[in-house]
């Protein structure tokens, strides 16, 4: 069936970045195929600077608490706010950049019941993989988190999660009864894996991928910016980019692994009171 303009709408999570968020939200905005969608901004209480711009970009709707909250409420506030079928979530240092993979998003939830959310970013081919087609001729990949090979995944030193809180249509069943919404007032990394275990929990709705290689429909703008800096261990992640920045090592899988190592160090030594 062709896309329908009401079956799904754009959630924006931000926080004091509306220099990014101008030019991703711009993105979607100017897309003619997603003309007609409904674009909502949930903003966690950014610095009045900030707010500002983001009320005079010309969103559908904004949100903002009257105090922040943390990723977990941020998330969930715009999902609450939606009253689509299917959300696109994107935070807002992600730019699409492939509009019509948002389009083949919606038609493999359309037409399999068993998708609760295509990731549009990730490297799912460490996955176990069902391959699929939806009718109109659209291939997919389906991630088994019940697989035993997924569970030996798991069992590895390096944390591998089919669940990404990277660019994702969704359907709105996933968070009002499959997984439920986002823990709140935790910590975001805290948050992230909360839901990545979640989501592996139930074996209701599976994700699923629009490659069984790279996915790289939407692209991180000043993705340094991303790394707080409130803590010892989170100032160590900005130095440690710098370097890795320097030696060309960025965005390889050799980076993702040993930073992936690394953080679960640092819960470690959180754990037992040595470094926060």
């Amino acid at each position: 069936m062709p896309f329908q303009p009401q079956d799904l709408q754009v959630v924006f999570i931000t926080y004091n970045r509306s220099e990014l968020l101008a030019e991703t939200f711009q993105a979607i905005k100017a897309s003619p195929k997603l003309a007609g969608v409904k674009v909502i901004c949930s903003d966690d209480c950014s610095k009045p600077e900030h707010q500002a711009r983001i009320r005079a970009m010309g969103f559908d709707q904004v949100i903002t608490p009257a105090r922040n909250g943390g990723l977990g409420s941020n998330n969930n506030r715009g999902l609450k706010a939606s009253t689509s079928k299917y959300q696109l979530m994107v935070q807002d240092d992600c730019k699409m950049v492939n509009d019509q993979a948002v389009l083949d998003a919606v038609a493999v939830l359309n037409a399999d019941p068993r998708v609760g959310m295509v990731r549009l970013y990730g490297e799912p081919h460490h996955f176990p993989l069902k391959e699929r087609v939806t009718p109109e001729g659209i291939p997919y990949w389906v991630a088994d988190h019940t697989a035993p090979g997924y569970l030996q995944l798991k069992a590895g030193q390096v944390r591998k999660r089919v669940y990404s809180d990277q660019p994702h249509v969704r359907r709105r069943e996933l968070h009002e009864r499959a997984v439920g919404y986002y823990i709140e007032g935790s910590p975001l990394e805290k948050t992230e894996m909360d839901y990545e275990d979640k989501l592996d929990a139930q074996s209701e709705l599976f994700v699923a991928f629009l490659s069984p290689r790279e996915v790289n429909h939407f692209v991180h703008l000043g993705s340094e910016a991303s790394f707080r800096t409130s803590t010892v261990n989170q100032r160590m992640d900005r130095a440690l980019l710098g370097v890795v920045d320097g030696i060309g090592l960025r965005n390889t899988p050799f980076f993702r692994a040993g930073r992936s190592v690394y953080r679960g160090f640092q819960a470690v030594l959180e754990k037992l009171g040595v470094s926060r």
